[in-house]
């Protein structure tokens, strides 16, 4: 089996629900609280694992309870994490996350995932060398990732990039990443276009394509997503659901369109599997509790 490659940050999610947000001084109840194993990383990785993919996992996590806990999540749905390296004295990577009317707003603590370093990375070669394709973020050193896409580049190895959160990067990281899957916000920051329609969203998308990225896709919530194929520009509707929680459905949608381009299909036919998986996850509350399964979808 083609074997997917899954860098990158592994949190530990504390969500509130809630059906009013506080001002700055104010005092509030809450609906629930919970804790969830996340990440951007993580949840790629499970969301790979859970929808039939063949997932190593590389990242850090601290010489803590929540480390313990990150990694037993995503080797119960299959995620080798025998590389992934807990950090002496250091304490897992958190995101405190607030659910309010189906969207979240999120403020993450790095801990371990600051030291997600090149020398680490260096000791991991030969695990990325065999990779089939390689999943990144920005939730761990942005010169860490830089260096791996350059690996990947001279390796000819694919890399989907997620650039989120959305920061500053040189050139070259556009010239060499084939696929970035990028929402609204993150196209805008990127391109300078601002993203409210479908049509704004293209446009986006013909900016990252000037920029060197061969294989873009921009993400747009209830109204789907934009990609290309070549040069043509295509919209893949989202499926009309009832949204509880986003958490994570970015993440299930950038995994479901790896895990089907490996198996072989079309990015048409990938879009159209991941625009599924995303839709089921917005349903369910949590990160990667919300993530379905390849028998569900």
């Amino acid at each position: 089996m083609k074997k997917i490659v899954v860098i990158g940050s592994l949190n530990m999610d504390l969500i509130t629900q809630t059906e009013k947000l506080p001002v700055m001084g104010e005092t509030i109840s809450g609906i629930a609280f919970k804790t969830v194993c996340g990440g951007k990383g993580g949840n790629q990785a499970c969301a790979a694992a859970k929808l039939g993919g063949n997932v190593t996992m590389l990242g850090c996590v601290g010489e803590d309870v929540f480390g313990q806990e990150l990694l037993a999540c995503l080797e119960k749905v299959g995620v080798d994490c025998s590389k992934v390296r807990i950090c002496e004295g250091m304490e897992s990577g958190t995101a405190s996350i607030t659910v309010y009317q189906g969207d979240n707003s999120i403020i993450i603590i790095p801990g371990a995932n600051g030291v997600v370093s090149i020398e680490y990375i260096e000791e991991h070669l030969s695990c990325i060398k065999e990779a089939d394709f390689i999943m990144l973020q920005l939730e761990i050193p942005l010169e860490t990732v830089e260096y791996i896409i350059s690996y990947a580049a001279k390796e000819k190895i694919p890399v989907m990039l997620n650039p989120a959160p959305a920061k500053e990067l040189p050139d070259t990281v556009f010239r060499q990443t084939e696929y970035m899957i990028v929402n609204e916000t993150e196209c805008e920051f990127y391109t300078g276009v601002s993203i409210h329609t479908i049509e704004e969203a293209k446009e986006g998308l013909r900016h990252l394509r000037a920029k060197g990225i061969q294989n873009g896709i921009v993400t747009l919530g209830s109204q789907g997503a934009v990609f290309n194929c070549g040069d043509e520009i295509f919209h893949e509707p989202a499926k009309k659901v009832t949204a509880v929680d986003s958490t994570a459905a970015g993440d299930t949608f950038t995994a479901a369109i790896v895990v089907s381009l490996l198996e072989g299909n079309t990015m048409q036919e990938a879009i159209k599997f991941a625009t599924k998986a995303s839709a089921i996850v917005v349903t369910r509350m949590g990160a990667q509790t919300s993530i379905p399964s390849r028998d569900e979808l």
